[in-house]
């Protein structure tokens, strides 16, 4: 799948209320919903209690076309890429390490809003950027699970990107990037899924986090 990563072309960008990009169709669709199809039982995932939402980092628990997508997008093609996107020189991932995670949430979840930490414990890495892509099909408005990013204002973020199937969006991890999302209203069975893969670099000399 690698070969087919459509994401040089030029995202949308928006510096407010931090650096973020948003791809649509960065995937071919139909290896994408192979991928919403191999996801693991909830059993297997790690849940978040008293709320519907679950997380593995296991690529193995993952079917076929699922693992087949976490490594396009682990590969070093996209990291190129996105260096060049972003300015960032020397973008990479840690695929044996925290490279991130595939993603459930279903009615009633919500992720408040938070900021990630961004240096890693043991190599002392920055994690630079996270990108989401959402795979679920038919996303509604309505549906909320909302990816939101800033201060709320009043009950209202200054950046909101709904999960549209085959949307991937590419967020600046720093000390500013609140994000969180929306409550979740699509109506059980549906459950929203995400793949996230965090993109590191060596310790900038300045210390800079």
């Amino acid at each position: 799948m690698e070969r087919q990563l459509n994401a040089a072309h030029e995202p949308c960008f928006r510096a407010d209320p931090f650096p973020h990009y948003v791809w649509n169709g960065i995937l071919p669709a139909d290896a994408l919903r192979a991928a919403a199809d191999a996801y693991p039982d909830t059993a297997v995932m790690t849940a978040k209690p008293g709320i519907p939402r679950w997380h593995s980092q296991d690529r193995e628990l993952a079917g076929p076309a699922l693992r087949d997508l976490c490594e396009a997008l682990l590969g070093d093609d996209l990291a190129a890429i996105l260096s060049k996107v972003t300015g960032v020189e020397g973008l990479r991932t840690e695929p044996d390490g925290d490279w991130g995670s595939y993603r459930l949430a279903g009615h009633g979840a919500v992720h408040q809003a938070h900021v990630g930490s961004n240096r890693h414990p043991e190599t002392g890495r920055l994690r630079r950027y996270s990108l989401f892509t959402y795979l679920t099909e038919g996303w509604c408005p309505e549906d909320g699970g909302w990816l939101e990013l800033g201060e709320p204002v009043d009950g209202a973020s200054p950046a909101r990107i709904m999960p549209s199937f085959n949307r991937s969006v590419l967020i600046e991890t720093t000390a500013r990037s609140l994000h969180g999302v929306s409550l979740l209203r699509a109506p059980a069975p549906v459950l929203r899924k995400t793949v996230t893969v965090h993109f590191w670099t060596d310790p900038a000399a300045d210390g800079a986090a």
